[in-house]
């Protein structure tokens, strides 16, 4: 019941439900947190502190134009790409037991895993 200048009113239970639901809601995402998520936001901060060191500028500068950023990104996926190389042949020649030479072999790339044109294609109508 609310109260309302004195008197006192019956609450909509639906509406009250309402409220009930949007508190639970809300305690519900406060409990739940992903860890790695959490982990991933500290290395973010870590790193956004250690760049402020090292050059002394973040990625708010406005000293590089598009097409430059552009480069870095690429850059830095370049790096990615052979630093996961390098991860998977530690993998298949330090880890027999776990994953032999034919894991890497089998391996299928995006796209090339099936042939999802043709086997999604319409047929034809003559």
């Amino acid at each position: 019941m609310m109260k309302n200048n004195n008197k006192l009113e019956k609450v909509d239970p639906e509406k009250w439900k309402g409220v009930v639901q949007r508190m639970k809601d809300k305690e519900r995402k406060t409990l739940i947190i992903d860890k790695n998520v959490e982990k991933v936001i500290t290395q973010l901060r870590t790193r956004e502190q250690q760049g402020m060191v090292k050059y002394g500028v973040n990625t708010e500068r406005t000293d590089l134009s598009t097409l430059e950023w552009l480069q870095h990104l690429q850059e830095e996926l370049m790096d990615a790409s052979v630093y996961i190389e390098r991860l998977k042949n530690d993998l298949s020649i330090l880890k027999p037991t776990i994953y032999g030479p034919e894991d890497f072999d089998n391996i299928q790339y995006h796209g090339k895993a099936k042939n999802y044109k043709k086997e999604h294609q319409q047929p034809e109508n003559d």
